[in-house]
């Protein structure tokens, strides 16, 4: 159900301001989306190509060995028992797109050494009906405007949707150097100093109410111990099909 129409709270508009700082990529750049989100997108699919007709192998721009990829051949995943109920806070429509497996890298300002289950909590700010077409537009160019991306049908705010799990956090170079090695892999764009790498997204059966907090921040135990009974994986299977209706646009 969406949670929309709400009056903010002086407490909830301060968390807001959090945001900012961390969210920075995300706030700062909302109505850009809406008047830019072709221009932005032309961009990514301009990269992806120059990255695979280079072949991945990095050009001569780089002076160094590759930075190790530590996580991409080891699918990690975190049990219930392991949840420390460790929450992180965004705004929507990239939170409810985070914990469907559309999105899989969250930027931020800041490093953090904590691997694990991470829950997701949606902000009190609602989207408009342009900024979430904006961004689905962003996210079918990204998966090369596949039929069978399964976006959520609603965006519900000053929720907790469900959970990923954070296998680990990239720096800049770190990432550029990933998304050019694997250009096929429908690889999303980022500009933030870190990118938390997400892998294993759940959704809970209904969301639950949260007011949220400043970076990470905990759930009560009682609360996870409620909400990890009706977790629910989100379906992958839709990226195989992704994949595939790339091969057949591109090669024919």
């Amino acid at each position: 159900m969406v949670l929309s129409g709400r009056v903010q709270h002086d407490d909830e508009l301060k968390m807001d301001d959090d945001y900012k700082d961390d969210n920075s990529h995300q706030q700062s750049s909302i109505n850009r989306i809406v008047e830019n989100v072709s221009k932005k997108t032309n961009a990514i699919n301009n990269n992806t190509t120059k990255s695979a007709a280079a072949g991945g192998g990095g050009g001569g721009s780089i002076t160094s060995p590759p930075p190790p990829m530590r996580w991409y051949n080891q699918r990690m995943a975190f049990t219930n028992k392991e949840d420390k109920g460790v929450c992180l806070s965004m705004h929507q429509p990239w939170a409810s797109l985070l914990v469907a497996g559309i999105k899989r890298f969250e930027g931020r300002s800041w490093t953090s050494n904590y691997r694990g289950r991470l829950w997701i909590a949606s902000a009190a700010r609602i989207p408009s009906e342009e900024e979430v077409k904006a961004v689905q537009i962003q996210y079918q160019k990204i998966y090369s405007m596949s039929p069978d991306i399964p976006f959520p049908s609603s965006y519900p705010t000053s929720a907790l949707l469900g959970c990923v799990d954070m296998v680990d956090c990239l720096d800049q170079s770190e990432f550029q150097h990933y998304r050019n090695r694997h250009a096929a892999d429908f690889v999303e764009d980022s500009e933030s100093q870190y990118l938390f790498v997400c892998q294993n997204p759940h959704t809970v059966a209904l969301p639950q109410r949260a007011k949220g907090g400043h970076k990470f921040w905990d759930l009560s135990p009682a609360v996870v111990h409620a909400v990890q009974k009706g977790l629910q994986p989100s379906s992958q299977a839709w990226l195989q099909s992704a994949r595939k209706y790339a091969r057949q646009t591109q090669g024919t």
